[in-house]
């Protein structure tokens, strides 16, 4: 995914987010490979399935921008 698909406001929120996945798989010490962030991020997608459209969207955005 490219960065001009998203406003620059919902780019922050997904860097945000991303950041926020590296920082959780870090302190848990796993690794912060692609692989790890997307499976991280999936999860979280999966487990927030019921959240406000604009987090799933989030989410969605920030797993196709990290994954492999």
């Amino acid at each position: 995914m490219k960065r001009d698909v998203l406003n620059e406001d919902d780019y922050d929120e997904v860097c945000r987010v991303i950041g926020d996945a590296v920082v959780v798989l870090a302190e848990s010490g796993h690794e912060t490979k692609r692989e790890e962030i997307t499976g991280l991020l999936k999860r979280a997608r999966q487990h927030r399935s019921h959240s406000e459209r604009d987090e799933q969207r989030m989410l969605e955005h920030a797993i196709r921008l990290v994954k492999p």
